[in-house]
């Protein structure tokens, strides 16, 4: 791309994954490194467009599994993310650790509504931009716990 005086803006909204889903406990390293394989305790929560990206906030919530009504008692966990190369992410050397939120245990009522709402948990990433193809995993360190209990991870940006 050729320099320019002209600022630059997102052209095309880009959502992410909308809820990558996070229900069990990465292993002991790959909690440090982001090389778990994508499943159920790590995802794919964004890829950068053609252009690049800038991601404005991401977002954790408690969530449920495959539509299942949540229940019980969560446990308390962190989510971690790290920005990828934009190849593959079980190689330690291809990412790198952007941050964590810690999560905190909550009780669910089957409803799927908890007792003590925290609402979603904003990580505000202040306009992050991604060369082409670079990618935002999350993975948990803790299982969510409960019954069909699960964390939502969202990020929110645009494609230049």
């Amino acid at each position: 791309m050729a320099m320019t005086a002209t600022p630059v803006f997102t052209q095309t909204p880009n959502v992410g994954a909308l809820n990558a889903i996070l229900s069990t406990a990465m292993t002991t390293t790959s909690a440090f490194d982001g090389t778990a394989a994508t499943g159920t305790s790590m995802a794919l929560v964004y890829t950068a467009g053609a252009n690049g990206s800038r991601i404005d906030q991401i977002t954790v919530r408690y969530a449920s599994t495959n539509g299942a009504a949540a229940a019980g008692t969560s446990s308390a966990s962190v989510i971690r993310f790290w920005i990828n190369n934009a190849s593959t992410n079980t190689t330690a050397t291809n990412n790198i650790f952007l941050g964590e939120v810690l999560m905190a245990a909550q009780t669910v009522t089957a409803a799927g509504t908890t007792v003590l709402p925290i609402g979603a948990v904003s990580i505000p990433v202040g306009g992050l931009n991604l060369p082409a193809g670079y990618r935002i995993y999350a993975g948990s360190t803790v299982a969510a716990g409960g019954t069909s209990i699960a964390f939502a991870v969202n990020a929110i940006g645009g494609d230049y």
